[in-house]
């Protein structure tokens, strides 16, 4: 017995029961919150204060969304000079990362990937750009002059990440112009909408923008994989309740095959196949580290079900280009905020927990000749699609000005490193990539 492993294992789980089950009897400590939170007012610790309730609101805990609005309102409504402490000292303490520290002395290497222009502006009508992760957010903050820019550009934001009561969105209440957001989930939808800023919610979200030509169904051949995860070696990404999830199922069939996808992040490849030994499931395992998106298509086409097992994160794309392939998705109920996406359904997919997988999964293979995740995603959700909503509110904002609106947005898709053009390229949009140079900082 690995002592120190079942240790790790316990405390995870506790972190995990705190933060995101049993969400509604949790109002006891939102209250109390709520107290923490007007002491720190009152000491003038306003930093503090918003980042708890900022943490406060991702959890989902009942009344949750309540206090992140409230706070909200009250630095960034009602007190926007305590707003603009709070943005400033964030976005200025913001340190250099591995994958960001070339943008801290270049920030012009942002553009083409990061900042991403989707029309040119032309005489009397305004261009647009998009932001996409949201740590890139409080950087464009930072090397930009962002309200210039928005006298020639409408702003979208792609957050990389749910729960939208958080500095790296809120400080853009504060620029003079409009900002469009992607948003994804119900909860932050009603929240930027009862919020009533400058901030106007477009809803699609970051996996709305995969690559489908890349992502294609197999003409022919046997789909040899029983089970798909494509997930980073995180804690988050809940691999070990994954793998009490299937032991049932290998128990009934012992050569289930089983690939697993991923990337060192706060976890290793061998602290993976520890949890799986745990639970006796490792020698059903075959793992892929640092892979390509090709590398990735090829094992969705060989896939017979893609699986998602977080409880909480972003608007995960690894499902969807399963979807793209052909290959159907099991995902874990209650996923951020428990919303019944409508991309889960009898063509797509289902949702599961720990206790049914097993049933789950063999529901799945019992109708798969029913279902077609591919004609849904062509039809419903993909890039295209994606930027048709996206052009539909910014023309009807830009409209409702009196300003023009004769060209919709380009097409863009999102890699592993931001994003890029589906057919077009950087080079028909040189003069605009020129014209944001002259608007960066002195990065100094």
């Amino acid at each position: 017995m690995n002592v120190k492993l079942r240790i790790n294992l316990l405390v995870n789980r506790l972190v995990e029961f705190i933060k995101y089950d049993h969400n509604q009897l949790k109002f006891p400590l939102v209250v109390a919150c709520r107290l923490v939170i007007l002491l720190l007012q009152k000491l003038d610790r306003h930093s503090l204060a918003f980042k708890i309730t900022s943490n406060v609101y991702r959890t989902g805990w009942s009344g949750s969304d309540k206090l992140g609005l409230k706070v909200a309102k009250y630095y960034f409504e009602e007190h926007p000079e305590l707003g603009q402490t709070i943005s400033s000292a964030f976005v200025n303490g913001l340190p250099p990362m591995d994958n960001t520290r070339k943008f801290f002395s270049q920030p012009e290497k942002m553009l083409d990937g990061i900042i991403t222009v989707l029309k040119a502006p032309q005489e009397n009508e305004k261009g647009a750009l998009i932001i996409n992760y949201s740590y890139y957010f409080a950087l464009f903050l930072r090397f930009y002059d962002v309200e210039r820019i928005a006298d020639s550009f409408n702003i979208i934001l792609e957050p990389s990440w749910a729960g939208f009561c958080e500095e790296n969105i809120l400080a853009y209440t504060l620029i003079k112009a409009p900002i469009f957001l992607q948003v994804y989930e119900k909860r932050d939808v009603e929240f930027i909408e009862k919020l009533k800023s400058n901030i106007i919610p477009i809803e699609v979200g970051p996996s709305w923008f995969i690559n489908h030509n890349n992502f294609v169904p197999p003409n022919s051949g046997k789909r040899d994989i029983d089970l798909l995860m494509v997930a980073a070696w995180a804690k988050f990404k809940r691999h070990g309740a994954f793998f009490k999830a299937i032991k049932p199922l290998v128990e009934s069939e012992p050569h289930l095959k089983i690939v697993l996808v991923g990337y060192p992040v706060d976890m290793s490849k061998e602290q993976i196949l520890e949890l799986a030994a745990l639970h006796k499931v490792q020698q059903n395992i075959e793992f892929f580290e640092w892979i390509t998106p090709q590398e990735v298509s090829a094992l969705q086409k060989r896939a017979k079900v893609n699986v998602l097992w977080s409880k909480f994160e972003g608007n995960n794309r690894a499902i969807i280009e399963g979807m793209f392939c052909g290959t159907p998705v099991i995902m874990r109920e209650g996923h951020n905020y428990g919303e019944q996406y409508d991309f889960i359904n009898p063509l797509t997919g289902y949702f599961a927990g720990e206790s049914n997988f097993k049933e789950t999964f063999e529901k799945v293979i019992s109708r798969y000749d029913e279902m077609d995740p591919n004609s849904y995603v062509m039809q419903n959700r993909n890039c295209i699609v994606g930027t048709e909503k996206m052009s539909e509110v910014i023309a009807d904002y830009e409209k409702g000005q009196g300003r023009k609106w004769t060209k919709g947005l380009d097409i863009k898709v999102n890699d592993l490193h931001g994003m890029a053009y589906l057919n077009g390229n950087a080079s028909d949009y040189e003069e605009s990539y020129t014209q944001l140079k002259q608007f960066v900082r002195d990065a100094g």
